[in-house]
C-alpha cells in the first residue's frame, strides 16, 4: 500500500519522468532529501519501475494513429506474431486481452498506404486471421497510465 504523499509523487512523476526530488518534494509538501528517499522506496518496492519518453510520432513521420484487434489462426508453437510485434516498430503498443478478440494494438503509420502494408505483412506472415482498425480522431489524456 502506499499513502498520499506517495500518491502525490507518482502523479506528479507520470506527468513529468525528469522532475527533480526538489519538484517532486513541491508536489508533495516534503524536502527534496525526503521526496528523493520516497521516491527510492518506490523504485525498490517495484512500484515505480521506469521512466519513459512520450513520443511525437507524427514529427517521426507517422502521424495516422489506428487501434486494431486482432484475431489469430492458432496455430501451435507459431511465434511469428509475437515476433513481428517485437520487431516493427509501427507497433508501439500490443496487449494481449480476454474475449473474442486474441490481441489490441496501438499502431503508428505514415499513411492508409503504410497501413495496408503493414496488415498484408501480418495476415502473410504472422498468422493473424481477421483485424479490425479504428482511426484515432483524438486523445482526452495522453499521460501514462499511473
Amino acid at each position: 500500500m502506499i499513502d498520499t504523499i506517495d500518491e502525490l509523487i507518482l502523479r506528479h512523476l507520470t506527468r513529468d519522468g525528469r522532475a527533480t526530488h526538489r519538484e517532486l518534494g513541491q508536489a508533495a509538501g516534503l524536502s527534496p532529501n525526503a521526496a528523493g528517499a520516497r521516491l527510492a522506496r518506490l523504485v525498490e518496492r517495484g512500484i515505480v519501475t521506469g521512466v519513459h519518453a512520450v513520443v511525437d510520432h507524427a514529427r517521426l513521420g507517422r502521424p495516422l494513429e489506428v487501434t486494431m484487434d486482432v484475431w489469430l489462426e492458432h496455430r501451435p508453437n507459431d511465434t511469428s506474431f509475437i515476433d513481428l510485434v517485437g520487431s516493427d516498430d509501427r507497433i508501439v503498443d500490443a496487449i494481449h486481452i480476454t474475449g473474442p478478440v486474441d490481441y489490441r494494438l496501438q499502431v503508428r503509420v505514415a499513411s492508409p498506404e503504410d497501413l495496408e502494408d503493414l496488415l498484408a505483412i501480418m495476415r502473410r506472415d504472422a498468422g493473424v486471421k481477421q483485424t479490425d482498425s479504428r482511426i484515432v480522431m483524438g486523445r482526452l489524456t495522453t499521460s501514462l497510465p499511473a
